[in-house]
């Protein structure tokens, strides 16, 4: 079949987020043995994948205006017009769609899989990020369509599927588990240590938290667990890496009313070599989001055999298991009390052999041949209409 895949933005080749997903997903999708051919769609500059003999990929920024007949949809927040989406996979003649991520511009007429990783926006809708303006009600509105209209909806674990099932009103048969992959680029990348030495920095002397700075990734946290440790003599400090959203200039004037300018340290965007190394040097990796229920992070940390300290939300804990050490994040005493608790050899190295053969069965390879199947098996269903030419309903 011919299938079409939806991208979103395409921005930095090593981007933290949900980004790393997105491009570990492509990869893995184009190793793949199979018949299919592939049509990317994608926002951006350029296209950062290889070129392959049975995928093309179309930047949605340079669509020409389609004919009369078919109005065209257009994106105001782009420089240039972007035209309808549900146009261009007509003319393609795509027969099957997969959204790695929520087109919300106009209703898509293919038939199409959507992987849902969250619905953050709805259990947190407090915090700025997810509650501006009249932002919510206009995605909101959009997504149950969205929603409403996928022949299935690909989440990580049951409490995603579960939250999906309540807030959008979906039924149970049309949602899938499958378990997040540990994404492709922690295998083959090489350490860049100069990030440590330039930040005074070297193994097991701090702790790690790889997040931008939106709210709801709760950095104040850590923060204060810092502010406990240097009243305990514990010497580590806190290092947290990513592009600001917003909220780092609040975090610098709690660092600096504290006194903890020795003892936090902000790191901005990081590439994967100096990602590596910051995982691999670390004490532990702390996590404590307020949202779920999946973390890449964690499982990026445990292949670099970095203990996982995350919030204690089900779906961390589904996700996970007892491949790592749950507390409160929203009570840094307790964070700091299972930090404490690696002090026990024993346990670190429990958790550390949990966590390698978690990785183990976590494999990109996996996903894609499962999500490749239900292609497969969908292949019945749209063979109830054409597959060369568009549906003629009159």
């Amino acid at each position: 079949m011919k299938i079409g895949i939806y991208l979103g933005d395409i921005k930095k080749p090593e981007s933290q987020g949900d980004l790393t997903f997105e491009l570990s997903f492509v990869d893995e999708l184009l190793s793949q043995n199979t018949s299919h051919e592939y049509v990317f769609y994608y926002f951006g500059k350029k296209n950062i994948f290889k070129k392959q003999e049975n995928a093309k990929f179309v930047c949605l920024k340079y669509f020409k205006k389609p004919e009369i007949s078919f109005y065209p949809f257009c994106i105001k927040n782009y420089k240039k017009p972007i035209y309808s989406l549900n146009y261009r996979l007509k003319k393609d003649n795509i027969n099957v769609m997969f959204f790695l991520k929520p087109y919300l511009h106009e209703h898509i007429e293919a038939p199409y899989f959507a992987i849902i990783r969250d619905v953050a926006h709805r259990i947190l809708p407090h915090f700025p990020e997810f509650n501006s303006n009249q932002i919510f009600e206009k995605k909101e509105r959009r997504l149950n369509l969205f929603l409403a209209s996928a022949s299935h909806i690909i989440t990580c674990n049951d409490v995603a599927k579960n939250d999906i099932k309540t807030l959008y009103n979906v039924i149970d048969e049309k949602i899938i588990t499958l378990d997040l992959p540990c994404p492709n680029w922690v295998k083959n990348v090489s350490e860049d240590n100069l990030v440590l030495k330039n930040n005074g920095l070297f193994k097991n002397s701090y702790i790690f938290y790889p997040a931008q700075f939106w709210t709801h990734k709760n950095h104040i946290r850590l923060v204060l667990a810092a502010q406990i440790m240097k009243e305990q003599n514990i010497n580590l400090k806190v290092v947290f890496s990513g592009y600001d959203k917003g909220n780092k200039s609040y975090l610098l004037k709690i660092v600096k009313n504290l006194g903890l300018e020795d003892d936090v340290v902000f790191l901005d965007y990081v590439n994967q070599k100096q990602l590596a190394a910051l995982y691999n040097n670390a004490y532990a990796m702390v996590y404590p989001c307020l949202a779920g229920p999946d973390s890449i992070s964690a499982l990026e940390a445990m292949f670099f055999n970095c203990p996982v300290l995350i919030s204690d939300h089900l779906g961390y804990n589904q996700q996970l298991k007892k491949a790592a050490l749950y507390f409160n994040p929203l009570d840094e005493s307790n964070i700091v009390e299972k930090i404490k608790i690696l002090n026990d050899v024993q346990i670190k190295d429990e958790l550390l052999s949990n966590g390698r053969l978690l990785i183990s069965q976590l494999k990109s390879k996996n996903y894609i041949e499962k999500c490749l199947n239900l292609i497969d098996n969908f292949y019945l269903i749209r063979q109830c209409w054409s597959l060369k030419e568009s549906y003629n309903n009159k």
